[in-house]
């Protein structure tokens, strides 16, 4: 019988870590492996975690349970947990969403069926912390159509990032580099999907088989704008540098990552722009441009 191996990060999550550890108990796979790690929380989250530990034992379920000295953020914790991994499969999921009982079977047993794919994804519901029986929405909103996802991914075209990711170890293995991710304050979705969809080929179950919790007050949703890009820009540009691919792919995907962001930027100062005169600001097809700003012309750089 195949292991799964769940890997969660938990960070100040008191208020929904049992939660979670009751959706693991409750799923209907039963040859599990739960590494959780926490990220150096301060409130309740150990103790709660810990008072659980027998009932996983009592199941035959592995428990590993692994803290930060400190707060590194989710990409450092991940590759804690990385480390772990003994499992076939994967599965790396945030303590504070919603996990149906066959959310692992029927992933599972989509890539058994399906082995030509190494990592397959499912629809989910979308709730808000304050009222998690109403559904507002669904990832993705869209059918689930690529000709690249790997593009789409560094793109964020209709893509998937959370809840629900199961992968093949061993496949998520060969293309990691030591099994770990570039450690940054998030992004780790982005780091650990790149690289298996650019290799692999992936699947995607239409049925909701998680729930993604929107919190009001996250630092995901609160970041400023410019400050976020910024980072994001950063996380992709030292996945493609960390995948094993040709130096010239990298260049390309690397070109393609700065011209996204450099649109954004540039689309921003076009909205600012709107309340400082109307001025225009011109971008050429090279990649440069210039930009009215602090009541004079400047280059824009990349």
């Amino acid at each position: 019988m195949k292991k799964i191996t769940v890997l969660a990060i938990a960070y100040q999550a008191e208020k929904f870590v049992q939660r979670y550890l009751d959706n693991v108990l409750n799923y209907d796979y039963k040859n599990l492996e739960l590494i959780i790690v926490n990220d150096g929380s301060s409130d309740k989250t150990e103790e709660i975690i810990l008072q659980n530990r027998q009932k996983f034992i009592d199941r035959n379920i592995t428990f590993k349970y692994l803290k930060m000295p400190q707060n590194k953020g989710a990409a450092a914790a991940i590759n804690v947990g990385l480390q772990e991994v003994t499992g076939d499969y994967l599965s790396w999921q945030d303590v504070d969403d919603i996990f149906y009982p066959n959310c692992l079977s029927e992933c599972l047993n989509y890539l058994l069926e399906n082995p030509e794919c190494k990592i397959v994804f499912s629809k989910a519901g979308v709730i808000e912390d304050d009222n998690i029986d109403n559904i507002i929405k669904y990832i993705p909103p869209n059918e689930y159509k690529h000709e690249d996802l790997f593009l789409d991914y560094i793109l964020e075209k209709n893509v998937i990032f959370a809840p629900m990711r199961f992968v093949e170890t061993k496949a998520l293995f060969d293309v990691l580099q030591n099994k770990s991710i570039y450690e940054s304050q998030g992004g780790q979705n982005w780091q650990l999907l790149l690289p298996m969809t650019y290799f692999y080929k992936w699947g995607y179950i239409d049925k909701i088989l998680s729930l993604y919790v929107i919190h009001k007050n996250s630092h995901s949703h609160s970041r400023k704008y410019r400050s976020l890009m910024k980072h994001h820009e950063n996380i992709l540009l030292n996945t493609i540098n960390r995948m094993p691919i040709s130096k010239q792919e990298k260049i390309k995907y690397k070109k393609i990552i700065r011209l996204k962001y450099l649109k954004k930027k540039v689309n921003d100062l076009l909205r600012i722009d709107i309340a400082i005169k109307k001025k225009r600001y011109i971008i050429s097809s090279c990649g440069h441009g210039i930009g009215y700003i602090n009541n004079k012309w400047s280059f824009i750089n990349e």
